[in-house]
């Protein structure tokens, strides 16, 4: 129970900023600050749900972690455990830099007025950085150390922005062609950052997994190995939507009714497929590699 628990506050917790960041970072990189100003108050309602659920899943974690170190159910709720785990723990120290960042992410969304999307985005990138220096990313010590988890980091925030970024596609979609002239230059941005999005994931996602397997290999008996196989099919069926919607289906944009559609069903399936993946990494992020 408590594992399956722990697995699911990992997966809301990350998901949830990774959504906000993408959509956050698109609006604010948009290069249309008019477009950009309607679409974040079109996504506020969702971006604070999101917000919302991360915020309860990142502090559980710390209670889930004393719960597993100990064996007991009871030090989920005992505060000298919470205050070891928290003050005493690479991993407590993480979760605590998550866990305040997500609590600034869901305090700016749910004040009066309109925030810019470049501060949620900082602040969403705050809670992800959180998730980036713990788990596998540090079992390394030193240098080694800090160039795995600054590159864990910077894969996590690729993929926000690759599975995020969508948010903010799919309304412009929706809308198109009656808002084709604001839609057309950020539709222009997306795919301009999303080549670089989609790029560095894969190639960071690439070197994480040398970092981690280096020193026990391959293993197909593994139970992490066989998780890791699986997302990266994932991954790699994303990249593949990715390339036929910006080399296939945006071409005949104009000429092809059906194109339209295509783009607007591929975006929704990129969402749920960097969803799953999500849950994936979830699944087998306190599995041992080898």
């Amino acid at each position: 129970m408590l594992a399956a628990a722990n697995v699911a506050c990992r997966f809301v917790s990350t998901l949830a900023p990774m959504l906000v960041f993408g959509a956050s970072l698109m609006l604010a990189a948009s290069g249309n600050a008019q477009a950009a100003r309607r679409l974040n108050a079109r996504l506020r309602p969702l971006l604070r749900v999101l917000a919302t659920a991360g915020l309860p899943a990142s502090w559980l974690l710390l209670s889930l972690e004393a719960a597993l170190v100990t064996d007991s159910r009871a030090a989920m709720h005992n505060l000298a455990t919470l205050q070891q785990v928290a003050l005493l723990t690479d991993y407590g120290h993480a979760c605590l830099v998550q866990g305040i960042a997500a609590l600034a992410l869901c305090t700016a969304l749910w004040l009066p007025g309109q925030r810019p999307p470049a501060l949620l985005a900082c602040l969403s990138a705050c809670v992800l950085a959180g998730i980036g220096i713990n788990g596998h990313a540090a079992m390394d010590e030193g240098l080694l150390g800090l160039a795995h988890m600054a590159n864990n980091v910077a894969h996590i925030l690729c993929s926000a922005f690759w599975i995020g970024a969508l948010l903010v596609v799919l309304p412009l979609l929706c809308s198109w062609p009656d808002e084709q002239y604001d839609a057309g230059p950020i539709m222009v941005r997306f795919s301009t950052l999303g080549h670089i999005a989609v790029a560095g994931s894969i190639l960071t996602g690439v070197l994480d997994t040398w970092l981690i397997l280096r020193g026990s290999g391959l293993n197909p008996h593994s139970r992490y190995q066989q998780w890791l196989a699986l997302k990266i099919a994932v991954v790699l069926g994303m990249a593949v939507l990715a390339l036929s919607n910006r080399y296939y289906w945006v071409p005949r944009l104009s000429g092809e009714p059906y194109a339209l559609h295509a783009l607007r069903r591929q975006a929704a399936y990129s969402v749920a497929a960097g969803s799953i993946a999500v849950l994936i990494v979830a699944l087998f992020g306190t599995l041992p590699p080898a």
